[in-house]
């Protein structure tokens, strides 16, 4: 297991101002050419491209993706679905957390703390369809006993991008 050591090594990373404009950028403009993105952070292309490998490595860069439009997707229903489980044991909560990952449906699936249990991010093309979803889908996974839905009517603020140039402290969290 040659591997050990460098993991050690990924986890104490630490994030220089330098790091922090390539994630801010990054974030925002997921596309930019290597190229470009060394004239913006004032590096040549090498060391830009082996510090964003490694700020892949060590996990800061999850993955590269497209935002889409839901709207024009043809689903304009987004809902946000608060679940209480019937138990509160290991088991249950992670028998949800597995079943909850076959669901295309739901964007986001959050373990949280309060009244409810879990709090997800679903989408629908129609009031029926989601509907559908929690009859059809939802409400046979085990171990739920409440199910509360929120519709939302518009969003003034919908946004991937971390702030990652205000932090005060670039250090990687213990």
């Amino acid at each position: 297991m040659h591997y050990f050591p460098i993991q050690i090594i990924i986890l104490h990373l630490k994030l220089d101002p330098v790091d922090l404009k390539i994630l801010s950028i990054l974030q925002r403009e997921g596309r930019i050419t290597n190229f470009r993105l060394a004239k913006r952070i004032g590096l040549t292309p090498a060391p830009t491209l082996m510090r964003v490998k490694k700020l892949e490595e060590a996990g800061y860069i999850k993955r590269f993706v497209a935002l889409l439009d839901t709207v024009k997707l043809g689903l304009p229903v987004t809902a946000f679905v608060h679940v209480i489980l019937e138990a509160h044991n290991r088991k249950t909560t992670l028998d949800f957390m597995q079943a909850i990952q076959k669901f295309p449906e739901v964007l986001e699936c959050h373990h949280i703390a309060g009244d409810e249990d879990f709090l997800l991010k679903v989408v629908a093309a129609s009031p029926g369809e989601y509907e559908n979803f929690v009859l059809g889908k939802l409400t046979k996974v085990g171990g739920i006993e409440k199910v509360k839905t929120t519709f939302v009517l518009s969003s003034s603020k919908l946004e991937t991008a971390i702030p990652v140039l205000k932090r005060q402290d670039a250090k990687t969290p213990s």
